[in-house]
């Protein structure tokens, strides 16, 4: 038998990433907006930055098709 997780745990995980997410994202641009970093560090933290954007927009996707179909 196959465990599938629940609606609601899907959702919950969802908000979870955004969250996690957005918060790793404040991080990563307080640091580069200090200057303290080098700049190639910079720059690896602005990919990380848009790492993160993606991983919110494919979450909000989620989410926004699981109210299309409710």
């Amino acid at each position: 038998m196959t465990f599938k997780p629940s609606l609601k745990t899907e959702v919950e995980k969802a908000q979870m990433a955004i969250d996690d997410a957005i918060e790793a994202m404040s991080v990563l641009d307080n640091a580069i907006a200090c200057g303290f970093l080098k700049d190639e560090h910079s720059l690896i933290a602005q990919k990380w930055i848009k790492e993160y954007q993606s991983e919110i927009e494919q979450a909000r996707n989620f989410l926004d098709n699981l109210g299309e179909k409710a």
